[in-house]
């Protein structure tokens, strides 16, 4: 009878012990080689090429693109690094020669022009720079920033130190809603309309590394009407300079894979006419993370009102208000973004001894743009609706923002 045992043990020890030895050999060798061939890596990457270039998480070198912590540009919804520019900002080396020819709206950039990105390359002469000075140049943020960033300046800390922001701008609200009053010796449900011009000014200061402080103030103009069945029941106007905010912001925790910005906010209220206004003081924490070409943040405040009385029942507050506001901002390109942002406000029961305030709720959904004009100059247009309540209401506005360096 054949013996298949033997034919099984003289295949494995005489033939196939030879083709597994062979075979381990060739793998071996193989990977040696390739282990000793450089990469060749491509004058302009993509995020996945420059993230294992620089032996980084491609997540983390999205999000210091964006905060311009090294060179990079969006063309469109992807971005794309030059391998020159990436090793002069990594050997310290920071000396970028971009070329005055931008991209035509979400068209990408011709291979010339993006060869035109280069860095200067590293230097073995210091000259007289101290060490500080050096190290200064590793990751310093080129000119200029995104529209998606300029519209998140109030929940980031953009600012370097020592930059300023300026915000200027006006809106116009119209809101209706119906309310008893009392006409000939009776009550009916008339008609509030309230239109009121506000306009604002906003200032940022670049205070320390992640740190900024703000103010701001306004100027309002009023009208509220009283109507029933067409008739004007009556008819007010005033005019007048709003409070002094005061703030501090701070980066408590910088985003990275799997995290986002952790910021948080200090700021007061003080009056400008004691006669009119109350103290407040509030604080909050703004959650923001960036996923590719949209920005979410997530933002809550409380502020505490030291409610004072006063006989215009029209300007008690409410002791205790909390305000929370989600969104997106999408960035069709490096100089125009869209933003939608959903808020809202919730106010405690307060008493007084002309009245009480009784706990209420307000929601608003807002779009906007910001688009670039010149060198430093945004602007942004917004529009506005409540959500809720009784009777309409609806804003509109316009923002100019504008940040420099003294």
């Amino acid at each position: 009878m054949y013996n298949t045992n033997w034919w099984q043990s003289a295949w494995r020890t005489q033939i196939g012990a030879p083709i597994l030895g062979c075979a381990i050999t060739v793998v071996t060798v193989t990977a040696e080689v390739l282990a000793q061939t450089p990469v060749i890596w491509p004058e302009v990457m993509n995020l996945e090429q420059s993230a294992r270039y620089l032996k980084l998480d491609p997540q983390e070198l999205r999000t210091m693109a964006e905060r311009d912590l090294l060179p990079a540009r969006r063309v469109g919804q992807v971005w794309r690094f030059n391998r020159d520019a990436l090793l002069a900002w990594l050997t310290g080396e920071w000396g970028l020669v971009v070329a005055a020819v931008p991209p035509s709206g979400d068209a990408p950039l011709a291979p010339p022009s993006l060869a035109q990105i280069m860095g200067a390359g590293a230097q073995t002469d210091n000259g007289d720079r101290s060490d500080e000075e050096i190290q200064e140049r590793i990751g310093e943020a080129p000119e200029g920033r995104s529209a998606d960033e300029i519209f998140l300046r109030g929940q980031r800390v953009l600012l370097r130190p020592g930059d300023v922001v300026f915000d200027v701008g006006m809106f116009y609200t119209e809101s209706d809603r119906q309310q008893f009053a009392p006409v000939d010796g009776g009550t009916v449900l008339a008609d509030l309309e309230s239109e009121v011009f506000t306009g604002f000014l906003l200032g940022r200061y670049g205070l320390f590394d992640e740190t900024e402080i703000f103010f701001d103030t306004t100027y309002s103009s009023q009208n509220v009407d009283l109507r029933f069945v067409g008739e004007t029941l009556s008819s007010t106007s005033r005019s007048e300079w709003g409070d002094v905010h005061l703030g501090l912001r701070h980066t408590l925790l910088k985003e990275a894979a799997g995290r986002p910005d952790v910021i948080i906010t200090l700021d007061g209220r003080i009056p400008t006419d004691e006669d009119r206004s109350s103290y407040a003081a509030g604080g909050g924490i703004a959650l923001v993370k960036s996923i590719d070409p949209v920005v979410l943040f997530v933002n809550t405040n409380y502020r505490y009102t030291f409610s004072r009385d006063f006989d215009d029942i029209s300007r008690l507050e409410p002791e205790n208000r909390f305000d929370v506001s989600l969104g997106y901002a999408f960035a069709i390109n490096d100089t125009l973004s869209f933003n939608t942002t959903l808020s809202g406000v919730f106010n405690g029961e307060s008493h007084f001894d002309n009245g009480t305030l009784h706990r209420d709720e307000l929601f608003t959904l807002q779009f906007g743009l910001t688009s670039w004009l010149a060198e430093g100059l945004y602007i942004e247009p917004t529009v506005g609706f409540r959500l809720n309540g009784s009777g309409n209401a609806f804003f509109i506005g316009l923002t100019l923002p504008y940040s420099f360096t003294p």
